[in-house]
């Protein structure tokens, strides 16, 4: 049953939450486990539910996921891999867009695989055209079926020159997947290579993967018969720390969020102290607080890493409207991820959005007529009102909006948020929020 969070704001938000691994690895680095024939061990993981649509799905392809009571480390045996039923993986349709990444694994472990409809949030286009371009150049035959897709590589896979025409993280891990265990050599140009990414490559290696990075974005990959498992600690969710750096700035607050990387998050620290927000970096985590006085306006555009992050800039923007000033936002990763302004504006924000390339460098949606740039002028009082949560990133964003608001806002869908945030409602209350939980009607 949906849940609605009813919130009283205008309390700042004081005091510490931890952050642990992230997100946009740990689902995947579980995927990971099945191309090995020995047990993997996976710790600091985070309890969202993209990891517990992963759990059940490997459980269903006959692999022992096993959850440590007390550290919460996961120990994954895909030796008894097997073939699952389409009916008992088409009941995690529209679930998360992480099993389509389970393609190359499975057909590496079983022979074939069968992908639900996916689900994930809806911020833009992202076909999943990458991902069945990239198999079928390995060699797999890809068949639509009802419910879902089926893909088999009857004379397995086999290395490829494989040229990316975007760096999309979700194609390149992809590849990385299929390509490790795959007979011969695999180039791949035109990669992403942000820190998740080097992250699931160090998985990868641990396990007997041979994978280098060049400098242009070329990653090279030799393909090897087996593999074994991993032990393997999850770096920190920057996502996660970034939103509650612009929660502690938009309710005025001060919140040490332990586990926050510095190395993973520099961009973003540059930015947030050109807003004005203070920080003191640490070595388990760092601080994040108002300073008092102006927030500064500043022109910002988001970008593949090392650029400033897609999944920064919408919690950020909620910080924007308490700026002194104007300022612009141009969006180049996602076209639609400015429908969560809608909200803020109704809470009083002023905010335009533009089809028109705000920045210096005109962006591929520049000539699709999307809404993908934004001037934000502040500062703004906001009011509460009623929202539903539009995506994961969004749906913070609203609810950090609905925090810093005066009077009373009632938020639905909150359990999109669940997909990212762990125990999001508990930190909140750890940190002086005033709120309430009920259920949907």
């Amino acid at each position: 049953m949906s849940s609605v969070l009813t919130i009283r704001g205008g309390v700042p938000l004081t005091g510490r939450v931890t952050v642990r691994g992230a997100k946009n690895l740990v689902p995947k680095a579980m995927v990971a486990a099945l191309l090995g024939n020995e047990p993997s061990v996976l710790r600091n993981v985070p309890e969202i539910k993209d990891v517990e649509v992963v759990t059940s799905l490997l459980q269903l392809h006959g692999v022992t996921v096993e959850k440590d009571p007390v550290s919460g480390d996961l120990t994954l045996d895909p030796k008894a891999a097997k073939t699952a039923s389409s009916t008992a993986i088409d009941a995690h349709a529209g679930d998360s867009r992480i099993p389509i990444l389970l393609c190359g694994p499975l057909i590496h472990a079983i022979g074939e695989a069968f992908i639900p409809d996916l689900g994930g949030c809806k911020i833009g286009d992202r076909p999943i055209d990458y991902h069945l371009d990239v198999l079928r150049q390995f060699g797999a035959v890809v068949e639509k079926r009802p419910g879902g897709i089926h893909i088999s590589a009857p004379k397995g896979l086999h290395g490829a020159k494989i040229s990316l025409p975007y760096p999309s993280v979700g194609a390149t891990e992809q590849v990385l997947l299929s390509a490790t265990r795959a007979e011969g050599i695999t180039e791949l140009t035109g990669a992403a290579t942000e820190p998740e990414v080097i992250d699931l490559i160090a998985v990868l290696q641990k396990m007997g993967a041979i994978i280098s990075v060049q400098t242009d974005r070329t990653i090279r990959i030799e393909g090897v018969r087996d593999l074994g498992g991993y032990n393997h600690r999850a770096l920190s969710d920057r996502n996660e720390s970034a939103s509650w750096a612009s929660a502690a700035l938009v309710t005025r607050g001060d919140i040490f969020v332990e586990g926050a990387s510095q190395r993973d998050m520099m961009t973003f620290l540059n930015t947030y102290r050109k807003v004005g927000g203070g920080m003191d970096i640490g070595e388990d985590g760092i601080r994040f607080y108002h300073p008092g006085g102006k927030l500064n306006p500043l022109v910002l555009e988001t970008d593949v890493h090392p650029g400033f992050m897609t999944d920064w800039q919408q919690p950020l923007v909620v910080a924007l409207t308490q700026a002194e000033g104007v300022s612009i936002v141009h969006e180049t990763v996602y076209e639609n991820r400015f429908g969560f302004t809608d909200a803020l504006i109704r809470m009083g924000a002023s905010i335009q959005v533009h089809r028109e390339c705000l920045g210096s460098v005109p962006c591929r949606f520049g000539q699709r007529n999307f809404l993908h740039s934004a001037v934000i002028s502040g500062p703004t009082q906001l009011k509460g009102t009623d929202i539903d949560v539009p995506d994961l990133r969004g749906g913070f964003s609203h609810l950090i909006a609905a925090l810093a608001a005066t009077g009373v806002s009632r938020v639905t869908g909150i359990d999109i948020i669940n997909r990212g945030y762990e125990r999001f409602t508990e930190k909140l209350a750890g940190l002086g929020a005033d709120f309430d939980i009920t259920a949907a009607k």
